[in-house]
């Protein structure tokens, strides 16, 4: 069966412009599409669609407490990407902070909103190309070797970070060094911990700010 997605866009254009990527992709079912956070709220409580495809800004609310909503036990979505006029860095790591997977800019191509979802589902971090390019330039500047150090990551550790940055699932990473995925998975867990983060977009802007990858 096909994942489901539920939109929460204020704005009617854009939200047609959504369902009408998500239908026509022919990935996933659009399960519902609202444009304010007590709808939206409804639908995660009751309903639990697989992903949730969110704005920031909201009439009655923010995306940002929708998205912190997946956390809680009755919710059993589990993916959530932002889509937003916002790229500035305060709301990108906002965003990541609160458990997004990924950070879309709504100028980009639409058509291409179902495989940034896929790579999600996959296990990658889609971001805007334009938002990766101004968040590697802020974070160009090399840290203090003991901030680079303080993580302790193990050589495994980093091995499997850097090919998660790069998008490959957990199935491909064992594959790759091979082990099996559960392995992986376990490494994936401890890397988080040394970390301090809860999801692979924070990882990896965690790991690229100390200069692990």
């Amino acid at each position: 069966m096909k994942l489901s997605v539920l939109i929460v866009e204020d704005d009617d254009a854009t939200r047609e412009r959504l369902e009408k990527a998500i239908n026509e992709g022919g990935q996933f079912r659009l399960v519902g599409s609202v444009g304010f956070f007590k709808a939206a709220a409804f639908f995660l409580q009751h309903t639990s669609p697989d992903i949730l495809l969110t704005d920031l800004d909201l009439p009655d609310g923010n995306g940002l407490d929708l998205i912190r909503m997946l956390r809680e036990p009755e919710v059993k979505t589990e993916l959530a990407v932002v889509i937003t006029i916002f790229g500035d860095e305060e709301h990108v790591i906002n965003a990541l902070k609160a458990g997004a997977s990924g950070y879309l800019l709504k100028d980009d191509d639409f058509i291409e909103i179902n495989n940034a979802i896929q790579q999600m589902v996959d296990g990658g971090a889609p971001i805007s190309p334009s938002i990766a390019r101004y968040l590697l330039s802020e974070l160009s500047l090399p840290e203090p070797q003991s901030m680079i150090n303080c993580s302790h990551l193990s050589v495994r550790e980093q091995e499997i970070l850097v090919l998660v940055s790069k998008g490959y699932t957990a199935k491909e990473i064992g594959g790759m060094l091979d082990v099996s995925f559960h392995t992986v998975n376990a490494h994936v867990k401890n890397i988080y911990k040394k970390l301090s983060v809860s999801n692979k977009a924070e990882a990896i802007y965690e790991a690229t700010r100390q200069g692990l990858i």
